[in-house]
């Protein structure tokens, strides 16, 4: 029997090894980390595949992982800078395969003129197709803290010429501004990953740090009302909602988010029930994207939920 949540064991990592890199691991102190930071055997498949060991040993299986910057044009008509070794967002959104129906929500609430807000914007996915409906009257304030996913987000800007509509800011958003620290995989086939430290937590293994500038949305000289706001931010969600109480109150705007259970945990110290009753507070229900009431936290590893006030 296996007390890891996920029902990993010491055999699933010795044997994750031998079938992907060839080989024992080097020792058991080798073993406890890759089971500490991985959920089940997909994520433990995946720190290994994203290896440069296993990039090494396997190049005809690895050739996307190298880091292939291209253009891609959406069906909006913008056109988004996109790295092809990112499988998880990037290969996807090439593909047309990334959050269809958060995206179709999403355009389909904006209007010229609006105000929106991306929270966690990446590389710009969500930015540019609003920027877009929104128009030369409309404003997008977009927040990215990880340099690699913000070089592109910003090639984006200029290349479909949008510096007149987003107002991009390098800086996590939170409570309160000041400053935190930003944890990512040293290694990873999924550039989304990233996530910041709630005080006292230790990063995952394999992960590095990196001290970042926080703000809060209520501390932001912002066009107002706000009408719509997107948040991605792995777990800091509540952080994000607590610096926006009077933007919140005074606007109400409409609020695309994911509830990531793990992660809020993670990053926040919160439940995913628990963040849904910070939100009935601030007097906003969530629903799916369909429109259905969520009352309780689903059972589910992740989910985008819409908050309406």
């Amino acid at each position: 029997m296996s007390d890891h949540p996920g029902g990993l064991t010491r055999d699933h990592v010795v044997w994750a090894y031998r079938l992907l890199l060839d080989r024992d691991p080097e020792s058991e102190d080798a073993i406890g980390p890759k089971l500490a930071g991985s959920r089940d055997t997909k994520e433990l498949r995946r720190h290994l595949m994203t290896s440069a060991e296993f990039q090494e040993k396997n190049r005809d299986y690895a050739h996307t992982n190298d880091r292939t910057v291209v253009i891609k044009e959406l069906e909006s008509g913008v056109r988004l800078f996109v790295d092809l070794s990112d499988h998880v967002i990037g290969l996807n959104i090439v593909r047309g395969r990334y959050e269809p129906d958060e995206v179709r929500l999403a355009l389909g609430l904006l209007r010229a003129g609006d105000t929106a807000i991306d929270v966690g914007a990446h590389i710009g996915f969500f930015t540019m197709q609003m920027a877009a409906a929104v128009g030369t009257a409309g404003r997008v304030y977009a927040f990215e803290p990880f340099d690699a996913n913000a070089d592109l987000l910003e090639k984006s800007i200029h290349e479909n010429r949008f510096d007149d509509r987003v107002v991009f800011r390098r800086a996590a958003v939170g409570a309160a501004a000041g400053s935190a620290t930003l944890t990512f995989p040293a290694e990873t086939l999924n550039t989304g990953g990233a996530y910041l430290l709630r005080d006292g937590g230790a990063p995952l293994a394999g992960h590095q740090t990196k001290g970042v500038p926080v703000v809060a949305l209520d501390g932001l000289d912002l066009r107002r009302p706000v009408r719509f706001i997107k948040m991605d931010v792995e777990g800091a969600e509540p952080q994000v909602m607590r610096g926006a109480a009077r933007i919140l109150d005074e606007d109400r705007p409409l609020i695309l988010s994911e509830l990531h259970p793990t992660q809020l945990v993670r990053a926040s110290g919160t439940t995913a029930d628990e963040f849904l009753a910070q939100m009935r507070v601030f007097g906003y229900r969530a629903r799916t994207l369909d429109g259905a009431a969520i009352d309780r936290a689903p059972d589910v590893t992740l989910i985008s939920v819409l908050f309406v006030r």
